[in-house]
């Protein structure tokens, strides 16, 4: 979303793009879609451990930092993209020192805690981040929850700019999944990286193993998408003899044709910014459940909701999906304006925003 905005408002007024040399992604999208006067390419911004090693980083910072005095007079203002508080400091922190205007774009405010981390180091880690919320000047997020949960951190200045979902045409599914057109099985779907400790694959899996011992309906679920935890999320699946139910498919160029197919949309995350699998899943009218966390639950039904890491509670919800015999996906009105919005709409937001905190 932010590399979007970016090239947007590349192309109306001089613009600097500095991203992580190693995201070769991001380089391509912003060279393809972006008119930057430069794009500075910075090494080793590796995010692990980064709530603490963030007040170490000081060469780094101050490095940036002088290449940003050369170039404050043409660009007076810095935009950081954090996903976290943590990420992006590198730039915000050089920011300050090279006395710029700094606007953070983050997407999400989660403790340590909500994130995984046990309580003690979870309550360190909030504390090393919480003058991090007191760096930039404003904010920009994506939703008022989250920006409620913010202004408990800080006191800036606050701008929400809502998130929207490109309308893709579906594709042929080629490599076709198994048992993809068997009409006698029930389908789920979680996609997603695969990193149980944000998006919750495991407990899906348990959840199905639950399932499978309560009712005596064919059910299969697809899990798409690849990360650290594969072999994790695979060796549960295998403990759990499960293999005949779940399959693991990768990262899939057609899974919005693949999700389509499916019944059910399965997001079990532990904590979310507003994911854009949620908006690609609504677009396509598909019925929805997920955690009862920020991000999901001021989008879709209170009766398409479950606790987050609670198998038992998903397990029943997937019970109850299975006992109607057809289920019509219930939207939040929310999530029914966030449907309405287009790349043309988030831009023009963004650039305005970003124009009055400027």
């Amino acid at each position: 979303m932010f590399l979007t905005a970016a090239c947007a408002r590349s192309h109306q007024t001089k613009c600097i793009l500095i991203v992580n040399s190693t995201n070769d992604a991001a380089i391509k999208f912003s060279k393809s879609n972006g008119h930057f006067s430069e794009i500075k390419l910075i090494d080793n911004f590796d995010q692990k451990f980064s709530s603490l090693f963030i007040w170490f980083r000081w060469s780094r910072i101050y490095s940036l930092s002088q290449y940003l005095k050369e170039k404050r007079r043409q660009y007076p203002i810095i935009c950081v993209s954090q996903g976290r508080i943590e990420s992006g400091n590198i730039g915000v922190l050089a920011g300050k020192l090279a006395r710029m205007n700094i606007i953070s774009y983050i997407p999400m405010v989660h403790s340590h805690i909500e994130m995984g981390s046990g309580k003690l180091s979870g309550t360190i880690k909030d504390l090393l981040c919480s003058p991090l919320y007191r760096l930039p000047d404003s904010f920009i997020t994506i939703s008022n929850e989250v920006a409620i949960e913010l202004r408990e951190n800080c006191s800036a200045t606050i701008k929400v700019v809502e998130n929207f979902a490109q309308r893709k045409p579906l594709v042929k599914v080629e490599d076709v999944p198994p048992l993809f057109y068997d009409k006698s099985y029930y389908k789920l779907i979680l996609p997603g990286r695969l990193l149980n400790k944000q998006k919750g694959q495991l407990d899906l899996v348990r959840a199905l193993k639950v399932v499978s011992e309560k009712t005596s309906q064919n059910i299969l679920c697809y899990i798409v998408g690849d990360g650290p935890d594969d072999s994790l999320i695979n060796n549960e699946i295998k403990n759990l003899d499960l293999s005949h139910n779940i399959f693991m498919l990768g990262n899939r160029s057609d899974l919005l044709s693949i999700m389509y197919e499916c019944d059910l949309v399965v997001l079990p995350s532990l904590f979310e910014g507003v994911p854009l699998v949620l908006l690609e899943a609504a677009i396509l009218d598909k019925d929805i459940i997920a955690s009862d966390i920020i991000g999901f639950k001021n989008y879709i039904s209170k009766n398409d909701v479950f606790s987050p890491h609670n198998t038992d509670s998903l397990a029943n919800k997937i019970i109850s999906k299975l006992r109607k015999d057809a289920t019509k996906a219930i939207y939040n009105e929310n999530l029914e304006r966030l449907l309405s919005r287009n790349e043309d709409i988030f831009t023009t937001d963004f650039c305005k925003v970003l124009n009055e905190l400027s």
